[in-house]
């Protein structure tokens, strides 16, 4: 990796063991900002409007006695594609072994603006929050204004991040949250291109893969492959879709030009309503529940099945083009929603007629607006294999007891009934 020397401004290249402590910028891009090939010449350099950032954070570095700094934007030789690619699936760990993150936050200038800041709009901004242990944020001015362990700064930080307090006091990890709830905190993040939604997410899912920029949503797509292929949690399908968002993800999954999802999320904004989907704790309903396996356009997953008529047949031969839809079903995930033990989400599913084991996700009147609660039986149906089907639709119930008590299946309850859950405020 290469770091700035704080003292003469100059690149040095370092390998693994021979790199030096160092400090770290985190920010958001600006006009006119110090690239790669400026740092040759810091005449030109100094002309540029974002090498008042470059010299203010090297400046800061070399007071805490560190004599390097990693600024992206001009570490990083971005022609290079194949440089380009290490170094964002380097990305994570560079920030985890920095010894301090400076957190540079461009439209604030006092505390009462930190929240709502550009910093927490952006995808890339995640990871730099989570992987350092320390955080210092810093205003335009470069007036510090506390770190991100600080107990007095952790719920403003929390509010604005949607992070999770225990997460950001370094209490647990990320990787021991959900994968849903991991989305959630990237849920309302944007990125400049689309691809980068996924990409400035590997670190927190410790995966890697190559870059594709051009993919498009299909970026996204394999971010869920690669995250899948490491976990059971199904979580990850524990996904549905907001009000404002409706109308734009229906139309993508229902165009062939864009990339088939299967039970997959387009996006991560399809996880802003999952910020109570947990790793469930609870036995699960009859049966177990499998790894999810990405098949092509498709998603396989074993999983308990509820309600539908139970005489179908498996079709191996089934082409898209001819799909006919029948039997509304529920799947119920492996994981939970909330904190009553037992409470399972469910993907409402349709059965495609004469395809036995095939389904897609269901939208019912355009948006999610309500969640069934049943009474939770002794034994469900025994585990299937799921196959979703081409172009999936945007649902989610949720599959939960009202008063739990001990079952065969581990899971039961006395009473169940109907409500309202607010999904949509």
């Amino acid at each position: 990796m290469r770091l700035v020397n704080t003292r003469t401004l100059r690149l040095e290249e370092f390998f693994d063991a021979s790199t030096p402590d160092y400090a770290i910028l985190s920010h958001t891009w600006a006009q006119d900002e110090v690239i790669f090939s400026d740092m040759t010449d810091l005449g030109k350099a100094r002309t540029k409007i974002g090498f008042a950032k470059l010299e203010g954070a090297c400046r800061l570095a070399a007071t805490q006695k560190y004599d390097y700094i990693w600024i992206d934007t001009c570490c990083i030789d971005k022609s290079s594609s194949a440089e380009l690619s290490e170094a964002i699936n380097s990305m994570y760990r560079w920030y985890e072994k920095a010894k301090v993150c400076y957190a540079y936050l461009c439209d604030v200038k006092n505390p009462t603006q930190l929240v709502g800041c550009k910093w927490f709009t952006r995808g890339w901004t995640l990871q730099e929050l989570l992987a350092p242990d320390d955080v210092e944020f810093y205003t335009l001015d470069w007036v510090y204004l506390g770190n991100k362990r600080d107990p007095s700064l952790i719920p403003t930080l929390s509010r604005a991040s949607l992070v999770d307090a225990p997460v950001l006091a370094r209490v647990i990890q990320p990787w021991d949250v959900s994968v849903a709830k991991r989305m959630y905190w990237a849920s309302s993040r944007e990125t400049t291109r689309r691809e980068d939604e996924a990409y400035c997410m590997m670190g927190l899912f410790r995966v890697n893969m190559p870059l594709l920029y051009g993919e498009g949503s299909k970026a996204f797509f394999r971010l869920q492959q690669e995250i899948a292929k490491d976990t059971h949690d199904q979580s990850i399908l524990a996904w549905y879709c907001e009000p404002r968002r409706e109308t734009e993800l229906a139309r993508r999954v229902g165009t062939r030009s864009e990339i088939d999802f299967g039970c997959c999320a387009p996006s991560p904004s399809c996880f802003a309503m999952s910020g109570d989907i947990t790793s469930s704790s609870a036995p699960s309903p009859e049966g177990s529940l499998g790894q999810i396996i990405f098949t092509g356009p498709g998603t396989e997953f074993l999983a308990p099945l509820k309600g539908g008529d139970e005489n179908w047949s498996h079709e191996d031969d089934w082409k898209a083009e001819n799909e006919t839809w029948w039997d509304e079903r529920e799947i119920i995930l492996r994981c939970q929603v909330g904190p009553i033990p037992g409470t399972f989400p469910t993907l409402v599913v349709v059965q495609a007629a004469n395809r036995g084991q095939y389904y897609r996700r269901n939208l019912t009147h355009g948006i999610v607006s309500s969640v069934s609660l049943y009474t939770f039986p002794s034994h469900v149906e025994e585990p299937n294999r799921i196959r979703s089907a081409r172009r999936n639709k945007i649902g989610l119930q949720i599959f939960a007891p009202t008063t739990p008590v001990n079952g065969s299946s581990g899971v039961a309850t006395v009473e169940g009934e109907m409500r309202t859950y607010p999904f949509h405020g």
